[in-house]
């Protein structure tokens, strides 16, 4: 049985909400279960049934239906752990969002986002489907950071251009309308935010890609140590670590990993893929990053990703989205100048 779990240092923005309604956060969390020291730890992970409980409890105690909202009050980029920091340095807000969905279980386990694109824009999209509880505080906190953390990389004046809740409208909805600045619809099939076009593919001047780069690293370090059992994050960490060498073979990666060549593909086989189809995945999910990076020139993306060459990137490119990096990056810096 998968035993789901939180990053402790997440739930600082809890224990902020409860302190800041008058509430003693450190007998909450200890009457649960919860260990407060927990929250100073980096890394430390706290069992996700403690933490539903926890929500439960606070949203007994604290007499304001829309406490969770805010939560954008008290964010800091260090209580997402790497991900915290590879946000704010991400070059755009798509880029960022992309990071929040491929990292997100690093903060959380039973939390699932996925981003949509349709002619209105680029939607963010939560499915709690393994959550234990379907807590309406607990939601409007993940959808009022969503929006916090998007602002602080593009500024206060972006606006979504539609925002939807699952729970039923609340007396206070004035406040939700007052912070996303945008429509706000209630009693929706999913809890989602779009953003537009314009907005998400605008180049953001805080863009640090060697700070974003270090930052993935260690995102993807901490996912293959969350669970040495799975092979997938423990070869694709792997493979991260050894592109820019070139060379990426399944012997040198199972050697890393202290197994025979055997051994790896038949764990992989066991989970459904195969070492060159996790090659070519990690590949193209840094790719997608990398070529609409302006500040990394495509021969520097090539020797990133471990290609020979700039032409054989290119091929491999073309394969995955039928277009070339340089018509792909071109594409966007028009977007963004616009």
């Amino acid at each position: 049985m998968q035993h789901y779990s939180e990053l402790a240092t997440a739930t600082n923005i809890l224990w902020k909400l409860i302190e800041a309604n008058g509430h003693d956060p450190e007998v909450l969390y200890r009457d649960v279960g919860i260990d407060p020291d927990l929250l100073n730890k980096p890394g430390a992970r706290i069992p996700y049934t403690l933490v539903d409980r926890l929500w439960a409890k606070a949203t007994e105690i604290i007499d304001d239906p829309c406490f969770g909202l805010k939560a954008n009050n008290y964010w800091h980029p260090s209580y997402f752990h790497a991900l915290g920091y590879a946000w704010l340095a991400s070059h755009t807000l798509r880029d960022a969002l992309n990071r929040l969905v491929r990292y997100l279980r690093i903060v959380s386990e039973k939390i699932f986002l996925k981003l949509e694109e349709d002619p209105d824009g680029l939607t963010l999209a939560f499915n709690y489907e393994l959550s234990g509880m379907r807590i309406p505080a607990y939601s409007d906190e993940e959808m009022s950071t969503s929006i916090h953390i998007c602002r602080l990389n593009f500024g206060e004046d972006l606006k979504p251009v539609a925002v939807n809740f699952m729970h039923a409208e609340p007396p206070c909805a004035e406040k939700y309308f007052a912070l996303f600045k945008s429509p706000v619809r209630f009693s929706a099939d999913r809890d989602s935010i779009t953003f537009s076009f314009a907005d998400v593919d605008k180049y953001l001047i805080g863009a640090n890609p060697q700070l974003a780069r270090l930052n993935d690293q260690v995102m993807v370090d901490y996912l293959a140590k969350l669970n040495k059992d799975d092979i997938i994050d423990r070869v694709t960490s792997v493979i991260v670590d050894m592109l820019p060498s070139g060379g990426v073979v399944d012997e040198k990666v199972a050697e890393t990993l202290h197994m025979s060549v055997r051994s790896l593909q038949r764990r992989l086989k066991e989970v459904g893929t195969t070492f060159r189809t996790l090659l070519d995945t990690v590949r193209k999910d840094l790719a997608s990053i990398y070529v609409h990076d302006p500040d990394i020139e495509l021969a520097e993306v090539a020797f990133l990703l471990g290609f020979s060459d700039q032409s054989a990137f290119s091929r491999a490119f073309r394969r995955w989205t039928g277009n070339s990096p340089n018509a792909t990056r071109k594409s966007g810096q028009i977007k963004n100048s616009g």
